[in-house]
């Protein structure tokens, strides 16, 4: 195989490149709930996706969560890993924020999707999953600190780089055999 660069990079006018993550949503529901296949386009856009279970939607207060990839490469192995990580602050502490943040706590194999203050939707772990690495609940101290989950980390490790989600109409519409909330 035959490694090597395609094409350049150009910078486009200074307009907006908002950063930051408005939604999530996890993969979820009872049994199985998994990614079991995706077709992609010559743009390496996910174009359609099939499998089972339920993308629950996590609403995100602004400029309070992050999403981001890392490359972890090891020379001597020629091998390069991928590592998505999710961070997530949710407000207002209570049973039910309680609750989820065991369940989370307790997957396996967490898959999700990003959607970014710029209209795009990212694949989150689609190949291996994800775990929940670090992350608490706490009250605060003063009258305005965090009060709820405090830096929830969800990170994987995925044989290739995140993918946009081409949506054209809706989430969704993207799925067969997963519900989309």
């Amino acid at each position: 195989m035959s490694c090597f660069i395609s094409s350049g990079y150009t910078l486009d006018c200074r307009t907006a490149s908002t950063g930051g993550i408005s939604t999530v949503w996890i993969l979820g529901g009872s049994g199985t709930a998994a990614i079991t296949g995706y077709t992609e386009n010559v743009d390496s856009q996910i174009t359609s996706a099939s499998g089972t279970g339920i993308f629950y939607k996590f609403e995100l207060t602004k400029q309070g969560s992050a999403f981001t990839e890392d490359i972890n490469i090891n020379t001597t192995s020629s091998s390069v890993v991928f590592t998505p990580t999710l961070v997530m602050n949710l407000p207002k502490l209570d049973k039910e924020l309680r609750n989820m943040f065991f369940e989370l706590v307790g997957q396996n194999n967490i898959v999700f999707i990003v959607k970014d203050n710029n209209g795009r939707y990212w694949s989150g772990a689609w190949n291996n999953g994800a775990l929940v690495i670090s992350g608490g609940i706490a009250t605060g101290q003063a009258y305005t600190d965090l009060n709820g989950l405090n830096a929830l980390t969800i990170q994987g490790g995925e044989p290739v780089a995140t993918q946009e989600l081409l949506v054209t109409t809706t989430l969704g519409a993207l799925f067969t055999g997963i519900t989309v909330q």
